[in-house]
């Protein structure tokens, strides 16, 4: 599973490329946050959302594919407690298929500035 570091009072900001398909056949893009409990390795059945993202479609340009940015603002992010943190996408299809990303771990840490 990938991981993103980030300090706690920054913006996450994360990259969903779409590397196969069109793009313009999803009709919905959902993310969300939960936290990974100390001693596991997943999410619990039950954890709550602790952060939803904005979610911002982005068109293809030279180096990176058409998709979308996923962001939590800093303000969000200042109220998080430091420690590990699971994400994931779900991409509703025009045709009605569903299609969940990759789960990425997010690791925030502490600042010393905030």
């Amino acid at each position: 599973m990938p991981q993103f570091i980030f300090q706690r009072g920054e913006t996450i900001s994360l990259a969903l490329d779409a590397l196969t398909g069109d793009p313009l056949t999803v009709s919905e893009v959902s993310a969300v946050m939960k936290a990974v409990a100390p001693g596991r390795t997943s999410v619990a059945p039950d954890a709550p959302v602790v952060a939803a993202f904005a979610i911002q479609a982005r068109a293809a340009d030279a180096e990176n594919p058409a998709g979308w940015t996923l962001s939590i603002p800093a303000l969000v992010s200042s109220t998080l407690q430091p420690g590990i943190y699971a994400a994931d996408a779900r991409l509703e299809m025009a045709n009605g298929d569903i299609v969940v990303s990759e789960t990425v771990d997010i690791s925030v840490r502490p600042s010393v500035t905030a």
